[in-house]
C-alpha cells in the first residue's frame, strides 16, 4: 500500500509541482496525465495507513523488551532503525529527489547536493517514519526503565469487538481534534532532513501505545477473528468517514462554515476513517489470509527493506515515463509493479550480505 500510494502521487488530480521549490511540491514528480480513481487510493490511504503501521510496530515492543531487556532492545532498535534512517537521509533521499531537481528551475539554483544538504530542501522521504518510530521506542523504553511495572499497567485485553472499537475511536478523537484546533502546519522540520508530522504525531504515538498495550496483553485474543468479525461493517464506516472528509475538503462546504466547526468536523471524520479502516484492514487479513504461501512469506521477510528502498525506484520510473504517450493508469501500473518488484528483489539480495543484520 505504501508503494502504491507513492506511485499514485504523480497521477492523481490534486498533485502539484513547484519548480521554484521542488521539495515543497505535493510529490517529487507530477505528470500531466491524471487518473481520478487514484485520488481515492491516495486520499483514503493518507487517513489511516501510517497510524496502522505504528500500531503494528507497537504490538511487538512489550514482548521484545521482556525477552531482551531494555539495553539490548534499544541497541537493536538503534541498529535496525537508526542505520536505515541515516542511509535514507544521506543516500536514498538524494537519489529519489534528484529527478525532481532536474525538472525544477535548476539553472538558477546551486549545486544539487550542496543545496540538498545545506538548505531546507533535504528530505529522507518515507524515512521519516523510521526515525519517529525510533524516537517513540526510546521514549517508551525510558519509561519502562524508571517505572518497572509500567509494562503490566499498560497491558490491555479488550474482551469484545465493542470495547476494541470504542477505545480506538476515543483515543483517535482525543489525539486528533485538539491538535487540529491548535496546530496549523502539517510538517515540522527539526533539523536537516529530520521532519516531524506535526498534525499527526500525537495520534501516531497514541496508536503506538495502543499496540504496546495489546502486545503486553493477549494480542492473539484481542485481535482474534471473533473480535474482528465485523470488519466488513467497519470498512463501510471507514469509507463513509473518508467520503465526509473528502467532501468537506474539496466540495466548497468549508467556505461557509466557521473555522472551529470545520476543524471539528474534519477531525471527527478523520478519526472515524482512521479507526474503522485500520481495524477493518486487520480483520480482513485475519479472515482471509489463512493459507501458508512461500511467496508471501518471502515478501513478508523483505517488507521492511521494500519500504526503505522503493521511493527512488518510484520517482525515477515516474520521471522516465513523463515523455511517454500513455494513459495515467498505465503509467501508475508500471511504476507500482516495477518499483515493488525491484525494491523487493534488491532487499532479498542485500539480506544475504552483511546488510542482512539491519534489514
Amino acid at each position: 500500500m505504501v508503494v502504491a500510494h507513492h506511485a499514485a502521487l504523480a497521477y492523481n488530480t490534486f498533485s502539484r509541482y513547484d519548480p521554484s521549490h521542488y521539495t515543497k511540491s505535493s510529490a517529487p514528480i507530477v505528470d500531466t496525465v491524471r487518473f481520478m480513481p487514484l485520488d481515492i487510493l491516495v486520499g483514503w490511504n493518507d487517513l489511516f495507513f501510517m497510524a496502522l503501521m505504528f500500531l503494528i510496530s507497537g504490538i511487538f515492543v512489550a514482548p521484545s523488551i521482556g525477552r531482551k531487556g531494555i539495553g539490548r532492545f534499544l541497541a537493536e532498535r538503534a541498529k535496525r532503525l537508526g542505520i536505515p534512517f541515516l542511509i535514507a537521509a544521506t543516500l536514498l533521499g538524494p537519489i529519489a529527489y534528484f529527478p525532481s531537481w532536474l525538472l525544477s528551475d535548476s539553472d538558477s539554483q546551486q549545486n544539487f547536493l550542496s543545496g540538498f544538504f545545506t538548505t531546507d530542501e533535504g528530505s529522507a522521504g518515507p524515512g521519516w517514519f523510521i526515525w519517529v518510530l525510533l524516537g517513540f521506542s526510546f521514549v517508551v523504553a525510558a519509561a519502562y526503565k524508571f517505572i518497572p511495572n509500567l509494562m503490566k499497567k499498560l497491558s490491555w485485553f479488550p474482551g469484545s469487538a465493542r470495547s476494541l472499537v470504542f477505545v480506538f475511536l476515543a483515543v483517535s478523537l482525543v489525539t486528533i481534534i485538539p491538535v487540529h484546533l491548535i496546530v496549523a502546519e502539517e510538517w515540522l522540520r527539526l533539523f536537516g532532513p529530520v521532519y516531524l508530522p506535526a498534525l499527526r504525531v500525537l495520534l501516531y504515538f497514541a496508536w503506538f501505545l495502543l499496540g504496546i498495550a495489546l502486545g503486553g496483553g493477549k494480542p492473539e485474543r484481542s485481535l482474534s477473528r471473533e473480535n474482528l468479525r465485523f470488519w466488513p461493517v467497519w470498512l463501510a464506516v471507514g469509507a463513509v468517514g473518508y467520503m465526509v472528509h473528502g467532501t468537506l475538503t474539496s466540495g466548497g462546504y468549508l467556505i461557509a462554515m466557521p473555522l472551529l466547526g470545520m476543524k471539528l468536523l474534519l477531525g471527527t471524520a478523520y478519526a472515524f476513517c482512521c479507526t474503522f479502516t485500520s481495524l477493518a484492514a486487520i480483520g480482513l487479513a485475519r479472515s482471509l489470509f489463512r493459507i501458508n504461501w512461500s511467496v508471501a512469506n518471502n515478501f513478508s521477510e523483505n517488507a521492511y527493506g521494500t519500504y526503505i528502498f522503493h521511493y527512488g525506484f518510484v520517482t525515477w520510473l515516474q520521471f522516465g515515463l513523463l515523455t511517454q504517450a500513455m494513459p495515467a493508469a498505465a503509467k501508475f501500473f508500471i511504476t507500482f509493479s516495477v518499483a515493488l518488484t525491484a525494491s523487493w528483489f534488491l532487499t532479498d539480495f542485500l539480506r544475504k550480505t552483511v546488510l542482512g543484520r539491519v534489514l
